[in-house]
């Protein structure tokens, strides 16, 4: 559920610089391909989005840490070649905040206001793992606002929440927290551990750093949001009247964190189609970027 700190990981250690002078390379690549970044404001809620591209609306949630910006530029700037593309940082994470209590109807409440700002009533979505959660309640609480969802490597309404035990008890934690909420350096390759299927030793020093950039804040906050999930995720699998949008499943061949089985199994119950990325954990869209897109375009396309 912090799946987005997978993509700013891969791209530092392969780009070899600091990861603020990688966010700042990143944010002058976007500009250059007519990305930009804006802030919405309201009484309750402050959001960094970022926007580029025309054409059909693709509305993307990142997951449980880092921000949007990290997690979608390579399917950003593909992505607006063609359609209209808008990713916000979810509340908590990167540059956005609330004053709200922190629970996925706050999620929902703040993407729909941004929405409803922007003026845009019909879209398409897609949500990776906690992204897919915030996807969930959005579509339980406004189905006639999507064209099509996507739900990356997150069991949503099937998830059986009694598993969260079981991945605490293989972590040797006792908290779900205690696995998602970044609090120190060394927890970020701990969860790269966790959520990935190509293994490797992130310096010590790059640790520190993206901690500072991405998790040293919010803890508190953070914490609220990832315990709430388990009394919220009963309430969206009793309404069973809801038809869906067209949909697709996409699941990482590898993942740890949800097993492959909970994609199927979500699959069946949306009547969604199911793509399994080979060679990923829980980030295909950074592990296995070239399939990952192919298959994100076919859906879009569809």
């Amino acid at each position: 559920m912090k799946w987005i700190f997978f993509i700013g990981i891969f791209f530092m250690l392969n780009a070899c610089n600091m990861v603020r002078w990688n966010q700042k390379q990143l944010s002058k690549k976007f500009e250059r391909n007519g990305i930009v970044e804006g802030h919405f404001q309201n009484d309750e809620h402050s959001i960094r989005y970022f926007e580029g591209g025309e054409g059909e609306t693709v509305l993307l949630l990142h997951g449980f840490g880092g921000d949007a910006q990290v997690t979608w530029r390579k399917m950003f700037m593909d992505l607006s070649e063609n359609y209209h593309v808008i990713a916000p940082d979810l509340l908590w994470f990167g540059k956005s905040t609330s004053t709200a209590t922190p629970n996925l109807d706050s999620q929902v409440d703040a993407v729909k206001d941004l929405l409803d700002d922007k003026k845009i009533d019909q879209t398409a979505i897609a949500g990776i793992s906690y992204g897919g959660f915030v996807v969930t309640g959005l579509i339980y609480a406004y189905p006639d606002l999507f064209t099509k969802i996507g739900i990356i490597d997150c069991p949503g309404v099937t998830y059986d929440v009694a598993n969260l035990d079981t991945l605490c008890a293989t972590q040797g934690v006792k908290s779900v927290d205690e696995i998602f909420v970044v609090k120190t350096p060394e927890d970020i390759q701990e969860l790269f551990d966790l959520g990935s299927y190509n293994q490797r030793n992130i310096p010590n020093g790059i640790l520190e750093d993206i901690y500072t950039v991405y998790y040293d804040q919010h803890h508190e906050k953070l914490t609220k949001l990832i315990l709430s999930l388990k009394e919220e995720q009963g309430r969206f699998a009793v309404d069973t009247t809801l038809s869906f949008a067209p949909t697709t499943i996409f699941w990482g061949e590898f993942d740890r964190v949800f097993p492959i089985e909970e994609g199927e199994k979500l699959a069946d119950f949306m009547n969604a189609d199911f793509q399994m990325i080979p060679n990923a954990g829980h980030a295909p869209n950074v592990e296995n970027y070239k399939d990952f897109l192919v298959a994100f375009r076919s859906f879009l396309e569809n």
